[in-house]
């Protein structure tokens, strides 16, 4: 048997609205990553969520689901306990 040691590819964190955090790790580089935030982080998230989603009718609609959001304003509703 061989020692299993795992590897990460790296971290992605969405942050807020259209912001994010990522660290990436170079590939055949040991202990090199790179970090970046912003707008370019958070469509990297989103392609790679969308790309790990199983079958392709999942994909288009929360796909579909995200470009109605960029469109509209949340809804937000409020429940109110009368005791």
């Amino acid at each position: 048997m061989r020692r299993f040691h795992f590897h990460s590819a790296g971290a992605l964190c969405v942050v807020g609205h259209q912001t994010a955090c990522a660290e990436l790790t170079i590939p055949f580089v040991r202990n090199r990553s790179i970090r970046f935030s912003g707008l370019f982080a958070w469509l990297l998230w989103r392609g790679i969520y969308l790309a790990k989603l199983p079958g392709l009718e999942r994909k288009i609609r929360v796909l579909m689901d995200w470009t109605i959001d960029l469109f509209f304003p949340r809804d937000i509703v409020q429940t109110i306990s009368l005791k």
